[in-house]
């Protein structure tokens, strides 16, 4: 088991007397990524923020490699900390050129040490040969890479990242995402990033924490947040997904209006109980010699796949997602099977 790099125990801020986060807790261990995800106002930024020095904590505390950095009587200034951190707006000086905003904090080591290590973080965000350049001569994506390379040159313990692809195009911020966790690993370095982009977190993180209105509603793998979602809204904001009524009938099995669905529980429910099953796209397959064929209300093309929306009844609809070779349009009917390896049921509340 890895140390415990960032721990963070029942944190609560705010502004105006008005708690912005609240009660929460988490660790990171030393390597790891981390992203949190969650709609616009959640508290994932100003989480970071409290993490960073920036704002002040009302309640619980911050451990940064065990020690003490934040509580409700003690604020180590962020400087103290050993943090980088990379965010939005790129915050390049615009007067010094890149070689020269990479070298900004490393005033410690010598003039050959900041040379090597200027050039190898250059290298490792793929921008070797514009040490001379200035900030208004690169593209978005290019100070951003500049960006990383100064929060990464004076090896911090821990980089905090907050939206930093956020104003780049769609097809740049997916690229640079991925080539982010090749460049954190490679560097070894502990990273806590902040999205609104499921995807994103899901190809960069080790962990992702699930935020909702300043608390953490799960904090565990991509892999889990995915398919076994501790509520609801973890469910429907971590990935595409819809939900279809039924009746328990046994601990492997619910029954619905398109049939008996099998599977293995997330949670004990009794036999009776009334749920919602989350089915996802891929539990849904399409196959021509299938009985159940259901009306096409929508279908989003992307290229390589057709995403299909097809009712059930006017209450609902389940998603199925094919290759780009499936193809049927609107009004028609899709032939499809279930496919359910396991069952994501949240019981409802009859009274």
């Amino acid at each position: 088991m890895k140390d415990s790099l960032l721990s963070i125990e029942n944190l609560t801020c705010g502004y105006h007397q008005q708690a912005v986060v609240k009660s929460l807790s988490l660790t990171l261990a030393a390597g790891e990524i981390a992203c949190l995800l969650g709609p616009s106002g959640c508290g994932k930024t100003t989480t970071l923020r409290a993490i960073a020095g920036l704002e002040p904590v009302t309640g619980g505390s911050i451990r940064i490699q065990g020690k003490l950095v934040s509580s409700d009587s003690l604020q180590l200034p962020p400087e103290q900390r050993g943090l980088g951190m990379v965010f939005q707006e790129h915050a390049l000086f615009p007067h010094l050129t890149v070689a020269d905003n990479v070298a900004f904090g490393l005033r410690k080591l010598s003039a050959d040490e900041k040379r090597r290590r200027v050039s190898e973080c250059l290298g490792r965000v793929r921008l070797q040969g514009m040490e001379q350049r200035y900030p208004h001569e690169l593209s978005g994506g290019q100070q951003q890479r500049v960006a990383l390379a100064r929060a990464l040159a004076p090896r911090p313990a821990l980089l905090l990242l907050d939206e930093p692809f956020a104003s780049l195009d769609l097809d740049l911020r997916r690229q640079l995402a991925r080539e982010l966790g090749d460049i954190l690993r490679e560097e070894n370095v502990t990273a806590l990033m902040v999205t609104h982009d499921q995807e994103e977190a899901f190809a960069l993180a080790d962990r992702v924490g699930v935020m909702q209105s300043g608390q953490l509603e799960q904090w565990d793998t991509p892999y889990n947040i995915y398919h076994a979602p501790a509520n609801r809204f973890v469910a429907e904001f971590a990935g595409y997904g819809a939900f279809l009524r039924g009746e328990v009938t046994d601990q492997h099995s619910v029954r619905t209006s398109l049939g008996e669905l099998t599977g293995r529980h997330q949670d004990n429910l009794a036999p009776g109980t009334t749920v919602d099953v989350l089915l996802r796209p891929e539990d849904i397959v399409a196959d021509e010699t299938a009985t159940l064929a259901l009306p096409v209300t929508r279908r989003q093309f992307t290229g390589a796949s057709i995403l299909y929306h097809l009712r059930v009844s006017a209450s609902e609809t389940l998603l199925c997602q094919t290759d780009s070779h499936t193809n049927v349009l609107e009004g028609d009917t899709l032939h499809v099977r279930l496919g359910t390896k396991h069952l994501v049921s949240f019981a409802i509340n009859n009274e």
